[in-house]
C-alpha cells in the first residue's frame, strides 16, 4: 500500500475526532451539519452522516454515506457514495459526480481532506437541485397514487433516521447520537402538514375504492 497515504488518513482521522470533541465541548452539539469518521477496520473507507439540511424536503433528514479513498490518496480523488435513500442522489455504488469526487480527477487538489469532501457534498445538495451524474432526475422516483415528488422526498426524510440507525456502521456514530440530534425524532411543522395531506389523500382513495 501507499505508506504516505495511510499516514495522512490516520492523521485526518485523529483531527476529525478532535474537531468533533471540540465542537461538543463548546456547544454540546455538532454544528457542521455533518459528521465523518474513518472505519476503524479500514482507514481508506470513511462514513458520514449529513443532517440539519435547511433545504426543501430534506429538512429533518439524516443521510448516511461512504467515502472510498483510492490507494493513491491523496494524489487521487475519493469516490463519494450516498447510502440512505433520499430522492436527491442515487444510492448506487458508482457514487456521484462532484468536482471534488473521482469523476473529476483534473479538479482534485491533494491538500483537500476527506471531511472537506462532505462539506462539498452538503453545499452541492443545497444548490437548487442542480443536476450531476448520480443525481435523481424528475420521473425517476417511484410514486404512490396521489404522491408528488415533493411528498416522496419528505417521506424519505422521515424514514431516514431509522434507516441510518440500522446501518451496519451506525456504531461509529452512536456515541455522538445526541450531538447530531438523531436521538430524538424531529418535530417539523412541514411533516405534520404532510401527514394531514396524506391522510386526506388516502381517505379519498379508500372512498373511491368503495364506490
Amino acid at each position: 500500500g501507499n505508506q504516505a497515504g495511510q499516514m495522512r488518513l490516520q492523521r485526518e482521522g485523529k483531527m476529525a475526532k478532535k474537531d468533533i470533541e471540540t465542537q461538543i465541548k463548546k456547544t454540546g452539539k455538532i454544528n457542521d451539519g455533518f459528521i465523518c469518521l474513518p472505519d476503524p477496520e479500514n482507514i481508506y473507507e470513511w462514513y458520514y452522516i449529513v443532517f440539519g439540511l435547511d433545504y426543501k424536503e430534506y429538512k429533518g433528514g439524516f443521510y448516511m454515506g461512504k467515502i472510498i479513498c483510492p490507494k493513491e490518496y491523496p494524489a487521487k480523488a475519493p469516490k463519494v457514495i450516498v447510502q440512505t435513500t433520499n430522492g436527491r442522489f442515487h444510492t448506487w455504488n458508482e457514487g456521484i459526480c462532484l468536482s471534488i469526487s473521482d469523476y473529476h480527477p483534473e479538479s482534485w487538489n491533494p491538500v483537500w481532506k476527506v471531511n472537506q469532501i462532505v462539506v462539498g457534498l452538503v453545499s452541492f445538495w443545497q444548490q437548487n437541485d442542480e443536476y450531476t451524474y448520480g443525481a435523481v432526475e424528475d420521473g425517476e422516483l417511484s410514486l404512490k397514487q396521489g404522491e408528488t415528488e415533493s411528498d416522496k422526498r419528505i417521506d424519505l426524510a422521515k424514514k431516514s433516521r431509522e434507516a441510518v440507525m440500522k446501518h451496519a456502521k451506525w456504531s461509529l456514530f452512536e456515541p455522538y447520537a445526541k450531538a447530531i440530534g438523531i436521538d430524538q425524532e424531529p418535530e417539523l411543522e412541514s411533516w405534520k402538514a404532510h401527514e394531514k395531506k396524506w391522510a386526506a389523500i388516502e381517505a379519498k382513495l379508500a372512498e373511491e375504492k368503495r364506490l
